[in-house]
């Protein structure tokens, strides 16, 4: 059967309200549909061969129209839904009393990894890092090194055989110790008259008994003493590296020698040490001399007092007994 179409309509005109209502009537009467009830001019086109028209869409469907289909599709979520909008700042990281450091709440004065600011990352040489009040610090040295300079930034500088001990090393704000040892690189060694570190010997005359040392001052005036020079020189009061003990002899005729011999060189008898000599010139010591005349043994440190002594006073030159100090 021919397929009847609807005669085509003129351009618009304003209908009255029974003329609109005829007009929608109309448009819903099958005659003008061409059949089966499509209500729109879409309805005119030839069906495709799987039941679409030849704009693609389903024949159930409205032509041209920009509306998804969504038969059988989950409805639409809505775009103001926090939990799936993107764009949506997370809530703020709390991270007080510590401190946010990106994603991480830290403590700067503890965490090698943002040590005293965030980012700040400690690495120390041959150890593990760790923080320290907000300053890189050294953890633990690896097998076999050791830290003898105490800086981090060397890290574990040294590499020692098992049993072997660090070195000394200098620093120029390192406190001095009582070590034979210029700690803080000033070029003297021990000064600043270390408690208990060096103690003074005094040097006293007597005409019966020649010459007598002792750091003891009231012995040094005691009897017929005379001082001639309170602290004299200076030994150390402990042993240490390089040190001896330099031993007080007394004589059968109540005079004195001092010697580094524990058995005062089987001349006297031993009282014990004096204190403690250098063998060499370590740590600023100087050569202390001994000279023998007359049965008295005379020790000084000054070159000009020795050769005047044996110039003018008949004393023979013996050797350089140790290594004293001319201060504290």
């Amino acid at each position: 059967m021919p397929r009847r179409t609807c005669p085509l309509q003129p351009g618009p005109r304003i209908l009255s309200p029974g003329t609109w209502l005829f007009a929608a009537l109309a448009a819903l009467s099958p005659a003008c549909a061409g059949g089966e009830g499509r209500g729109d001019a879409a309805s005119t086109a030839a069906p495709g061969p799987t039941g679409t028209d030849s704009t693609g869409a389903d024949s159930t469907g409205t032509a041209g129209s920009t509306e998804p289909d969504t038969t059988g599709d989950d409805p639409p979520t809505s775009s103001s839904s926090s939990s799936t909008s993107e764009g949506v700042d997370d809530p703020p990281l709390v991270c007080d009393p510590l401190t946010t450091c990106g994603v991480q709440c830290v403590d700067l004065m503890t965490d090698a990894a943002n040590c005293g600011k965030c980012g700040v990352s400690c690495v120390i040489p041959r150890a593990t890092a760790a923080c320290a009040a907000g300053q890189c610090a050294l953890g633990e040295c690896d097998d076999g090194w050791f830290d003898c300079d105490e800086d981090p930034n060397t890290g574990c500088e040294q590499q020692l055989a098992p049993g072997q001990m660090c070195g000394l090393v200098c620093k120029p704000d390192k406190a001095e110790a009582c070590n034979l040892f210029d700690d803080n690189c000033d070029g003297q060694c021990d000064e600043g008259a270390l408690p208990g570190c060096r103690v003074g010997v005094h040097r006293c005359s007597s005409p019966t008994l020649g010459h007598f040392y002792t750091i003891d001052a009231a012995e040094a005036m005691s009897g017929d003493f005379t001082p001639e020079f309170l602290n004299f020189y200076y030994l150390y009061s402990a042993p240490g590296a390089g040190l001896v003990p330099f031993y007080r002899c007394l004589k059968g005729d109540g005079r004195r020698f001092y010697t580094t011999s524990g058995t005062c060189e089987n001349a006297a008898t031993l009282e014990g040490p004096l204190g403690h000599i250098a063998t060499d010139p370590q740590c600023g010591a100087v050569p202390l001399f001994r000279l023998y005349g007359a049965g008295d043994h005379f020790y000084t440190t000054s070159e000009a007092e020795r050769d005047n002594a044996v110039a003018m006073y008949g004393y023979q030159y013996e050797a350089v007994a140790g290594y004293v100090w001319t201060g504290p």
